[in-house]
């Protein structure tokens, strides 16, 4: 069996679980060539705990310059996929965590043709919601998608678009953002890649509706889609309990990384 080189964009809570997994699990199948992070002396430590010896740095001309890459999974940031993603998609398949960066379709179009053209792919995961094959099926029927996404207002807290309610005592659910899911990523970048995951697969984030919940007694991520068209209507429900290091996103996200590990 061929045993295939990762490379790991960002270490951080996400990065380190599927890391775990892989050494745990994968080391047959997976070599962890290349961890680029800012963070050195983080990505030093995890490699020591895991006992793993990857190239690290914080300079992407260390991957531009290997050759023997197969597989990036991109888990850093909206803001490091956007600078990044051109020249990752030159050089091997990727998986994109921040699949935020996707919301410029112009971008998202490129990115693919680019892929391609080098006979690589970009691999989108579905994060913290399911059901996306029949979303794929039905879209040139779709005549209208969203998503109701509620969180804490603490797995809020720091965003753009929180910034209004950081002093808010909030005693019941309130709505605080409607809108399309293009302006969505960018008022929560940490926290609604799944409504462009979404809108990739539907109709585009310009026509995705995006409504956000601040429930001070809700404990996990909710997700509700609910979609409509020649097809009839087509709603899912997603309770998910928040990943334990970072409760901005939902413990699903790491675990579609690592299902599509598995299979590749």
């Amino acid at each position: 069996m061929k045993k295939y080189n990762l490379a790991f964009l960002g270490c951080g809570a996400m990065g380190t679980e599927v890391i775990d997994y892989v050494v745990n699990n994968l080391k047959n199948k997976f070599n962890i060539t290349l961890i680029i992070d800012n963070e050195i002396n983080n990505a030093e430590k995890l490699s020591t705990k895991y006992n793993i010896s990857p190239v690290i740095t914080n300079d992407i001309n260390i991957f531009l310059e290997m050759q023997n890459i197969d597989l990036v999974i991109e888990t850093a940031s909206v803001q490091a996929a956007n600078q990044y993603a051109n020249d990752l998609v030159k050089k091997a398949d990727v998986i994109f965590a921040s699949v935020g960066a996707m919301s410029d379709q112009v971008f998202y179009n490129k990115l693919l043709d680019d892929a391609a053209n080098h006979n690589n792919n970009v691999i989108i995961p579905p994060g913290a919601i399911g059901g996306l094959d029949a979303i794929d099926a039905v879209k040139d029927s779709i005549t209208f998608i969203e998503i109701i996404t509620t969180k804490s207002p603490e797995s809020l807290s720091g965003a753009k678009g929180f910034l209004d309610y950081e002093n808010y005592n909030f005693t019941s659910p309130e709505v605080i953002y409607n809108g399309t899911a293009t302006n969505a990523i960018k008022l929560f970048p940490k926290n609604l890649n799944v409504a462009v995951t979404l809108s990739l697969f539907g109709l585009g984030p310009d026509k995705t509706n995006v409504t956000v919940v601040a429930d001070p007694d809700v404990k996990m991520n909710c997700h509700k889609i609910n979609l409509k068209g020649q097809f009839g209507e087509i709603s899912f429900d997603f309770k998910l309990e928040k990943s334990i290091k970072n409760p901005k996103t939902s413990a699903l996200a790491g675990l579609s990384i690592i299902k599509i590990l598995k299979d590749y």
